[in-house]
This record gives structure tokens, sequence and C-alpha cells, in this order.
């Protein structure tokens, strides 16, 4: 009996996303305390500017997230997000339209997760150790080329379509929306980004099962890299410029997001795209509720450090408590 119920126990810890659950509920109490204190922190325009200012946070999370689930870390993102907005800008004030400029953009961003990947796999070494090495010489190519200033004075056709409204939001937030829409479908329901958690859980099970790690890990870094490209582009979007600046301390904020949200880092295998918006639509409302309170900005990193510390403290305490197959279980 005692054996059966644990067994129950355990399914239900499996099943319910405690972790996500908890984030939720804080959320819930955030903002109805938040709502006491100032009269509109609930109000369409202030939720838009908050989610606005973390798009590309939030789309560079959609990618990490895969990295994640896989085993894998990727710190490039945080140099080639900067990189593709200065060489997109470039690319505009050197004649070339805005469309073919995306493609441009993104295909260099493509061939950085690829080369991420080939280093990797070349030297052996983690992931953290390249993609650290890649977005260090990212960053000071981007400081080199600009100068330490900005690129501005875009094409006015450029100017008109970043001032585009659809259904009242801006191209940025609205590209966010529709591709966490799209990641969290595929990630659920698609049979090759499905192959990202058994790559994830055991590689070399997954081996043994057909699976061809070394293409699941190039499409996992690559998407990382083309998603912090989208990230880099929207940054123009909003801003009409590029700034060798832009990034700073983006990827940490990004990881937070994705770990908070219930995605394990150290285990591979665990994590969901749904987990890393909560983190994220969380992180957001934290630093919207320092900024209505006018709290120093600089106690941001300390909450984000400590945020991170306790996602991954409480998150693997969970899943290690939910894991089917404990020893403790068992008697």
């Amino acid at each position: 009996m005692r054996q059966k119920m644990s067994s129950l126990k355990n399914r239900i810890l499996c099943r319910l996303d405690i972790q996500a659950s908890a984030v939720v509920l804080l959320i819930v109490v955030i903002s109805i305390a938040m709502s006491f204190v100032y009269d509109g922190f609930l109000s369409a325009y202030n939720i838009k500017a908050m989610l606005m200012s973390y798009v590309p946070e939030g789309i560079i999370a959609l990618g990490l997230t895969l990295v994640i689930i896989s085993g894998g870390i990727d710190l490039s993102v945080a140099g080639v997000m900067p990189f593709t907005a200065i060489v997109y800008c470039m690319l505009m004030k050197a004649g070339v339209h805005y469309l073919p400029g995306m493609a441009i953009v993104l295909a260099a961003a493509a061939a950085i997760g690829a080369v991420n990947n080939f280093l990797r796999r070349l030297l052996d070494v983690h992931p953290f150790i390249i993609t650290m090495a890649v977005q260090l010489t990212l960053k000071g190519f981007n400081l080199v080329v600009t100068g330490a200033g900005s690129i501005s004075g875009l094409p006015e056709n450029f100017m008109e379509i970043s001032q585009v409204r659809i259904l009242g939001l801006k191209i940025p937030l609205v590209v966010f929306l529709l591709l966490a829409a799209l990641w969290m479908v595929l990630l659920a329901k698609n049979r090759f980004f499905r192959k990202v958690y058994f790559v994830g859980g055991n590689p070399k099970a997954a081996e043994l099962c057909g699976i061809n790690v070394n293409r699941v890990m190039y499409f996992v870094f690559i998407q990382s890299a083309v998603l912090a490209a989208v990230a880099g582009i929207m940054a123009v979007f909003n801003y009409q410029a590029a700034n060798y600046s832009y990034g700073s301390n983006l990827d940490t904020r990004a990881i937070t997001a994705v770990v908070v949200g219930g995605t394990s880092m150290t285990r591979g295998g665990i994590g969901k795209i749904g987990g890393t918006i909560i983190g994220l639509v969380f992180i957001a409302l934290v630093y919207n509720s320092f900024l209505l309170s006018g709290i120093n900005t600089y106690y941001q990193d300390v909450i984000t450090g400590a945020f991170l510390i306790g996602a991954v403290l409480i998150g693997e305490r969970i899943k290690y408590r939910g894991k089917p197959g404990k020893k403790e279980d068992k008697s």
C-alpha cells in the first residue's frame, strides 16, 4: 500500500509543474499588490510597455530553452544580438533593402550557430567555453565597428515600416508572440523538435535509438543564434538604430527566465516553452515594479542572481523528489 501511494505521488509530481505553478502564483500576488499601489499598473499601456522592454530577452529565451533542454548552454547570444543589429543597419545605410538585409543577417547568425556546434564537437569541450569565446569575439567586433557609438540615420522606407502597429501592438511584440506560439507548438508536437528531449536526457541512448545527435545539436545552436539575430533586428525596429551595448547582460536575464520557468540546467531533457514565457513575464513584472517604485536599477542584477540561484535550488529539489525510481521510494 505504501509503495502504491508513493508511486501515485511520483506520477502526480511528474505531471504537475510545481515550479511553474508557484511562479504563476507569485505573478498574481505581485500584480494585485502593485495594482493597489499604482492605479495604472495593470493598464493595457503598462502591460504592453513592460512586455516590449523584454522582447529581445523573450525571443532569445525561446532559443535558449531548446539549448538548455539539450544539455548545453549558449552565451554567444549576447554577442550575436548586437552584431546582427549593427550589420543590419550598416547594410541598410549601404543601400540594401531592409528585407534582403534581414535574410543576410539571419544567414550570418545561422553560420555563427553552426560554428558554435562545430567547435564544440571538434575541440570536445563544454559549449560554455566555446560560446563565451564567440561572444567576446563578437563584442570586440561590435565595439571596433561602431567606435563605441551608435549607427542611426536609417532609410525612410525602413523608418516608416518600423512605426507600423498590428492590432495596436508594435512589430517586435507581435513577432515575439508569434514565435512563442510557434516554438511552443513545435516543441510539444513536432517530431524533430521532440528529439531535443531525448538528446538532452541521454545522448548515448538517443544515438542507439537511431537519432542523429550531432544533427540535432547543430539545429539547437543554429536556431538559438537565428533567434538572437531576430532579437537584434527587432531592436533596430524598436529604436531605429544599432548600438554596440545592445545585449549587455542579456544572456543572464534570458537564462534566468528559462530557469525560473522550470527548465533544468543540471539535467537535460526537462523544460517547456510555456514555462519560459511564465518566467519571462515574472522577471519583467519584477523589474517593472522596481522601475515604478523608484528603486535603484543596480539592484536588478542582485535580484536576477538571487532568482537564478533560487530557481536552480528549488527546481532541482522538486524534480529530484518527484523522480520515479528514487531509492527511498522503494521502501
